[in-house]
């Protein structure tokens, strides 16, 4: 008798059944999480960007500027606008190549503030981003922000960091003052 059992080899139908109801579970955990996580990994060129545009604000305020052919100081300001680079209603509508990121376009990147702040973008992104400013001085502010449908559904994560000028700034020196932390909305979206 136990001869027989021994030479069956294999797994009972129960046995299979079990193992299939665990890879279920498992997946119906696992595979929600895992698309959470990938959206999140996709927000990182955000805060990345923010902080390089923050530094590059910071930098272009603090130094000082004269008027060209004269010895005239200019005030401490950010750069000027720039409208949302790369142009478009988000990288999923301005794709060439189906990976629902926005294709590399140096030249998008060659205007004058884009330039002032140091910043350009060579490789494939998911954020589109714009920087505003106003005001000299005291009363200079900028804005930053950065869009993406990250899952193309019409659904945009906007990232956010303002930065003003130094309230005590004067035309000899001048501090920029950043925000302490993004703003972020449906940061996973």
């Amino acid at each position: 008798m136990f001869k027989s059992i021994r030479d069956n080899k294999g797994f009972t139908l129960i046995e299979l059944m079990i193992v299939v109801a665990i890879i279920a579970i498992l997946a119906v955990v696992a595979v929600p999480q895992f698309t959470k996580y990938m959206r999140s990994a996709k927000t990182a060129e955000a805060n990345e960007m923010l902080d390089i545009i923050k530094k590059g604000s910071a930098a272009y305020y603090t130094t000082p500027r004269t008027q060209q052919g004269t010895m005239t100081k200019v005030d401490c300001q950010f750069p000027a606008f720039v409208g949302t680079t790369p142009v478009g209603s988000g990288c999923c509508n301005i794709d060439g190549n189906g990976d629902d990121r926005c294709d590399p376009s140096p030249s998008s990147w060659n205007s004058k503030s884009w330039s002032a702040l140091k910043f350009s973008i060579t490789d494939e992104h998911y954020f589109q981003y714009t920087y505003n400013s106003a005001g000299t001085l005291s009363t200079a502010k900028y804005t930053a922000t950065a869009n993406a449908d990250l899952d193309c559904d019409t659904i945009f994560s906007t990232f956010e960091i303002v930065g003003t000028g130094d309230p005590n700034a004067r035309k000899a020196e001048c501090n920029a003052v950043g925000a302490p932390a993004i703003f972020r909305d449906q940061e996973t979206e």
